[in-house]
């Protein structure tokens, strides 16, 4: 349902082909099938075949032009997708596909863009080895941006994950099909340099007043430096007569998408209507699920009882937003959504394979839908017990950032957020 929201949205905003990465085949291929012909986008995976025909069974590449320019994308699944793939299709090594599939494309494309869901280090490795693909987009699971970084002749770009920035390139292509290769610049540089290496062999000849210099190491490294510094601007000089016009070039920016920057009403309103209709699937799956008592919930006492002995800290917690961490997921229509909800109440452990496996979000009463005192210093039946004998945990940095990840909290610094959330002493 996820899914279909974001195809939906993304048919909205005009995409014109999307890469079909690893944790896009957890819903099956036959659902990814559906989505493509439902919200006719075109889905984009060169080495995702059916293992009888060994053919693909998404469209391995697109052709387009902009303005004079003819680009070619094409698109690579990650060999992670491996346990996700059942059936009849197979993931083949990006090696296996990729060079007899450029070798026709390269022939008519002024462009190519590769699409991957590769790490970087695999991409890397394709770039070096295919140097007619020009820019490769990275699908990314981590969260921050990183600006682009070239291989040879190959761009790498790569925008942080969860939708937080957007990442805009401007590209001026020209003939030379060649990313800044300013060569007249490259020859001046080394030539600067092979004047200074010239100049300290100079200086050692004029000291050296006739004797052997043979075997000075430092005489004979500047030798083999010079010889090198020759070959470069030889080279240079053969790849600048052999280019065509000016080199091509690109500006690049992260464009951070603030909640307080002005919203498309016909993309918000898909985004409206999916979290609902996610909100409801999953409270039917809460409504019907087996509830019954559990041990580990029955360690927590929830924040009235800490409040008995510790009004003031209680009554500072109740001015913070923990206080109201699950209505905040309420007023989305989010309130059912399990991947939301483990970091808006009060649990044992946030662990989430256990929560889920002991089925604790369904059995959770109303008194720990909150980040309670508890959330951070740990389960408290016992404490309330024995307040003497069992001691609290003290909330660090680790205890936050169980939920503060940079995925959910990118401005998160630990010494700032802990001087507004600290309890008072006393």
């Amino acid at each position: 349902m996820n899914a279909r929201g974001i195809a939906k949205a993304m048919k909205a905003m005009d995409c014109r082909a999307v890469g079909i990465a690893s944790q896009d085949l957890a819903g099956g291929i036959d659902a990814l099938k559906n989505i493509q012909a439902e919200q006719q986008l075109t889905l984009l995976s060169a080495n995702l075949a059916d293992k009888t025909t060994g053919q693909p069974i998404f469209s391995p590449f697109i052709e387009t032009r902009i303005g004079s320019t003819n680009i070619a994308v094409l698109g690579i699944t990650d060999e992670q997708a491996l346990g996700l793939v059942t059936g009849n299709a197979s993931i083949l090594p990006w090696h296996d596909v990729l060079p007899d599939l450029l070798a026709g494309i390269s022939k008519e494309a002024d462009m190519i863009i590769l699409l991957s869901s590769y790490p970087e280090t695999i991409n890397k490795k394709i770039a070096q080895a295919l140097p007619t693909i020009d820019m490769i987009l990275e699908s990314s699971h981590a969260p921050s941006n990183q600006p682009p970084r070239q291989v040879d002749n190959t761009l790498l770009a790569k925008t942080g994950s969860r939708g937080k920035y957007l990442g805009m390139m401007r590209i001026n292509w020209t003939e030379s099909g060649h990313w800044g290769q300013n060569f007249s610049e490259k020859i001046r540089a080394e030539q600067n340099h092979l004047d200074r290496i010239n100049w300290q062999i100079g200086r050692l000849k004029r000291r050296s007043r006739g004797k052997n210099l043979a075997e000075n190491k430092n005489y004979n490294k500047l030798l083999s430096a010079q010889q090198q510094s020759k070959q470069k601007i030889a080279d240079l000089k053969k790849a600048n007569a052999r280019k065509k016009g000016h080199p091509c070039s690109y500006s690049n920016q992260f464009v951070a998408l603030k909640s307080f920057l002005p919203k498309d009403n016909k993309i918000q309103a898909i985004i409206n209507q999916t979290t609902r209709a996610i909100n409801t699937l999953n409270q039917e799956h809460l409504r019907h699920s087996h509830k019954t008592s559990s041990s580990a919930l029955s360690t927590l006492t929830g924040g009235e009882k800490c409040r008995q002995c510790h009004p003031r800290q209680y009554n500072f917690w109740q001015s913070t937003d923990h206080t109201h961490a699950w209505q905040t997921l309420a007023g989305g229509n989010a309130q059912f959504n399990e991947d939301c909800l483990l970091c808006h109440v009060t649990l044992p452990y946030y662990d989430s394979a256990r929560v889920r496996a002991e089925q604790l979000l369904v059995r959770l009463p109303d008194s720990l839908k909150n980040v309670g005192c508890e959330s951070c210093h740990g389960p408290g039946a016992d404490h309330a017990r024995q307040p003497k004998t069992v001691q609290m945990r003290r909330a660090d940095e680790k205890t936050c950032k169980g939920c503060h990840t940079p995925e959910h909290d990118d401005n998160f610094i630990f010494s700032d957020k802990n001087k507004k959330i600290r309890c008072p002493k006393g």
